[in-house]
């Protein structure tokens, strides 16, 4: 059986209109995680007893770990109505989404897919391993892009390249279309480290571009979020 045990709240941040990050401790401590892992969620009050699993957002020389989670329906419901002091039973951390490799990153997410990414490349940050980051980085909106000033932050301090994609949008500030894994990203080729997360439908054409374009498989880490836009 699953080793559960409670953490407690202690904030919770509105991100967007229906996302939230909520940062937690164990008994007055951060989770001990690598960066890009998951953890699962238990509600026994709920038809999914079996719990559902949630990227950490946080990076692990963070003071708190968090999950960045998107109302979508009952489950991430309840957590949304979660406060400071409340408690959440959980899983300790797994998942092998991130391969710390030495090559440069390209990282494409939409959505709520950010949060294992941002994880990953705040860490990189942190350790200051001098690996080249590029993000690619789609939503609806400018509303809906998640962390956004803290990716701009990111980028003015360590370097990291961003472009953000806006689907719905078209007078936004941004590149107004959806990523195209081709002539956008593709062209980093076998020398890069790829990570990819967000909706099905997504992580499905980004994989499938960047491999016709002749990106090895093995250079593609994947990850796909339910309720997370393209």
């Amino acid at each position: 059986m699953t080793h559960r045990f409670d953490v407690t709240i202690v904030s919770v941040v509105q991100n967007t209109h229906d996302v939230v990050t909520l940062h937690f401790l164990a008994d007055g401590q951060p989770l001990v995680h690598q960066a890009g892992q998951y953890i699962t969620v238990y509600y026994d009050d709920t038809s999914v007893r079996e719990g559902k699993a949630y990227s950490l957002s946080s990076a692990p020389g963070d003071a708190t770990s968090s999950i960045t989670v998107k109302n979508v329906g009952l489950f991430s419901g309840k957590l949304h109505q979660l406060r400071p002091g409340d408690t959440l039973s959980i899983s300790l951390p797994y998942g092998s989404f991130n391969v710390y490799q030495q090559a440069p990153i390209v990282a494409i997410a939409s959505g709520v897919g950010i949060s294992p990414i941002w994880s990953i490349i705040r860490d990189e940050s942190m350790r200051q391993t001098g690996r080249t980051i590029k993000l690619f980085y789609s939503n609806k909106t400018v509303e809906d892009v998640i962390f956004h000033d803290e990716i701009e932050r990111l980028a003015e301090s360590s370097g990291v390249l961003r472009e953000h994609f806006i689907t719905r949008s078209p007078k936004s500030p941004y590149v107004n279309r959806r990523i195209d894994p081709v002539s956008d990203v593709a062209q980093y080729a076998e020398s890069h480290c790829y990570y990819v997360c967000g909706a099905t439908e997504f992580v499905r054409d980004m994989w499938r571009g960047l491999v016709g374009a002749g990106v090895p498989e093995a250079s593609i880490s994947t990850e796909t979020f339910f309720g997370a836009p393209a």
